[in-house]
């Protein structure tokens, strides 16, 4: 198992740096640029915008910047915002427990709801309970994000005045932990429901798949009990590829957070993303997309070592 990590680890590697190169030149080609916002001013003259651009390291060639860059990454440095004069390091760190504390949060509430009626729906197939749930799934996973964000601010902030629609907590207070539980009611329900939709389905699925295997229909004949042959032979046997497809899912979550956290004005890295990719801040967009990258490659690599974990027929030895 351990060789089989150090090998994926050393396989990333390679496929790490061709993202970043990858990212690097597509955001350089994007129209415009940290001076662009000095563009058009009266009393700033072509010089100026010139000195900027040194200033910024903007002048030298691409590849020049790229293994600039680089070579600061490696080292621990991922460069100063161009706009909050900031290490990227820093700015990303301070956002970055907010962001894991929605995607755990929200994580934690699709399993909570999604693996009771995915099991729901495959025990009572072609029911109207099954009928109802397919229904649910299929609206949670067509319903956008953004859509389904502002809905919930208009109705439980504005019409009924019940839930706050914006921010961590209060502005300029220590909130106790009720009061941050609230503040995180309306992201968490915005950035589950998709998740909750597309567990459902799956672990309905595998539900459906394992109830037909031989080894269910021997557990009937046996006359062990409905309650512990769905639970510990059913669900345990359904879950495997299910916590798979949990494991690769987690990344999903931070594309989610680019828009849940601009919505509901989180302060996360998925509102700091939108925020330096407006002011073209190609420093903290990088190291936020490098970071992204790299929970990608993890994730995958959890996934694997889960599904050996859990199902004793898979070694990577």
């Amino acid at each position: 198992m351990y060789r089989f990590v150090g090998k994926r680890i050393l396989y990333a590697i390679p496929l790490l740096f061709a993202i970043s190169l990858l990212a690097f030149f597509l955001l350089q080609a994007v129209p415009g640029g940290p001076a662009a916002a000095y563009q058009g001013i009266a009393n700033v003259s072509g010089d100026d915008l010139a000195r900027i651009q040194a200033e910024l390291g903007l002048d030298r060639p691409l590849i020049v910047q790229y293994f600039s860059w680089l070579g600061s990454f490696l080292r621990g440095d991922w460069g100063v915002s161009f706009s909050a004069r900031q290490p990227v390091l820093e700015l990303v760190m301070d956002r970055l427990p907010a962001t894991l504390i929605l995607m755990g949060a929200a994580l934690t509430v699709s399993l909570v709801i999604a693996i009771p009626l995915g099991m729901i729906a495959a025990l009572r197939r072609n029911t109207w309970i099954d009928h109802l749930l397919t229904f649910q799934s299929f609206v949670g996973l067509s319903i956008p994000v953004f859509w389904l964000g502002l809905m919930l601010i208009i109705v439980f902030t504005v019409w009924l005045g019940w839930l706050p629609g914006g921010g961590i907590g209060p502005p300029g207070e220590d909130p106790d932990l009720v009061t941050r539980l609230r503040y995180m009611i309306l992201p968490v329900t915005a950035l589950s429901l998709v998740s909750i939709g597309f567990f459902t389905r799956y672990l309905r699925a595998s539900m459906v798949e394992v109830m037909h295997k031989d080894f269910m229909m021997f557990s009937k004949a046996r006359g062990i009990p409905s309650r512990k042959r769905y639970f510990r032979n059913g669900f345990r046997n359904a879950g495997i590829p299910f916590i798979t497809v949990v494991a690769i899912h987690i990344p999903e979550y931070l594309v989610g957070a680019l828009v849940v956290e601009t919505i509901f004005s989180w302060p996360g890295t998925g509102r700091l993303f939108w925020e330096s990719a407006v002011r073209f801040d190609y420093p903290v967009m990088m190291g936020i997309l490098v970071l992204v990258s790299v929970l990608v490659v993890f994730s995958n690599l959890l996934a694997d070592v889960l599904y050996a974990r859990f199902d004793p027929r898979i070694r990577y030895d």
